[in-house]
């Protein structure tokens, strides 16, 4: 179950220099790459010529070039030069590739697949705060289904277990033990947000009680967001790029507010990797025949939620189906 009619993160801006780079966007194969005035494009990642990735080409001229026989495409995916024609022969027609809409903004490249109902599709998504921070990004293929992500990153009660040395919740409960926690999960317009702790009322705990906002934006994305402490940000897109993997495209914001606005990573953070593991092994488990059924408790709360917003939103009734939620929901937690 595929969500098109949304922006998803091709690549990092800083990972798209002068040659083509191949992209796995929800079920399809694209290349991207710069084109004039250094603008990225996105094409199906097939020549027209004899089926070679596009992304093997190279680009010349504002146009990519496929690698076996030269066959020069624009960025809109039309056909504008084959070196073999001889002199006055024409390229034929309905000679080009599929191309699809293609945007730079806030530190990553995004593409549109969906049909965009006969016009042009929205601006591309922005991060909220962007400039005010310097950013780590990195990029982690995982072999598990983008909602398993979503899901996990949603889950207030994991950390203490899943990131031994990692996460502060596992210093708490291992200094203090776990203790009763109330969160407030309200559904949004574009997905859900999830705040804690909380009082019956909704109000922090104590005056200077840090809290802890999760939140779910459709169709990939989940942030992190501390709030009275601290400045801590997380931005987490899970991109689909089958039914059972997805890639994880990550950025945290940096302590001090020096260098680079943004600075890629090769390396799996530890925290990240220790969530991939355990993720993994769920997709495991779901592939099984004969797969045991999940039973859920309170603090399931979130990722069921997050369940019924993409499944109504792939039907496109999500508006429809929040308004006869809940505005807001507590829930009773140990943490």
């Amino acid at each position: 179950m595929f969500l098109r009619e949304y922006w998803y993160v091709a690549c990092a801006s800083s990972q798209l220099g002068d040659a083509p780079r191949a992209v796995r966007v929800l079920d399809r194969d694209i290349v991207v790459f710069r084109g004039g005035g250094r603008r990225p494009r996105a094409l199906a990642d097939r020549c027209c010529h004899r089926g070679v990735k596009l992304s093997l080409g190279r680009v010349t001229q504002g146009a990519l070039a496929c690698g076996y026989h030269g066959w020069r495409y624009s960025g809109g995916g039309e056909c504008v030069h084959i070196p073999s024609l001889a002199g006055g022969r024409r390229i034929p027609e309905r000679c080009g590739v599929p191309a699809f809409p293609c945007a730079e903004q806030d530190g990553y490249v995004w593409v549109w697949l969906g049909e965009s109902h006969g016009g042009a599709p929205p601006p591309a998504p922005s991060i909220d705060g962007f400039a005010a921070h310097r950013w780590d990004q990195g990029s982690v293929e995982l072999g598990c289904a983008s909602i398993k992500g979503l899901e996990n990153n949603l889950d207030w009660c994991h950390p203490a277990f899943a990131h031994p040395w990692t996460h502060w919740q596992f210093y708490t409960a291992l200094f203090r033990g776990l203790r009763e926690e109330l969160l407030e999960l309200r559904p949004a317009p574009d997905g859900m947000t999830l705040r804690g702790p909380v009082r019956e009322d909704g109000g922090a705990p104590g005056q200077r009680s840090l809290q802890t906002l999760l939140s779910f934006k459709l169709p990939d994305r989940v942030e992190v967001r501390s709030l009275g402490g601290p400045s801590r940000r997380i931005v987490l897109h899970f991109v689909p790029t089958a039914p059972d993997r997805c890639r994880l495209e990550w950025m945290i914001a940096r302590a001090l507010p020096f260098g680079a606005r943004v600075r890629f990573r090769q390396e799996e953070p530890a925290i990240l990797r220790q969530d991939r593991i355990l993720l993994e092994s769920a997709e495991l488990a779901c592939a099984e025949p004969g797969a045991l059924r999940e039973h859920h408790v309170e603090a399931d709360a979130p990722a069921l939620l997050l369940r019924r917003i993409l499944e109504s939103a792939a039907r496109g009734e999500w508006e429809q189906r929040r308004a006869s939620l809940p505005e807001r929901r507590v829930i009773r937690v140990m943490a």
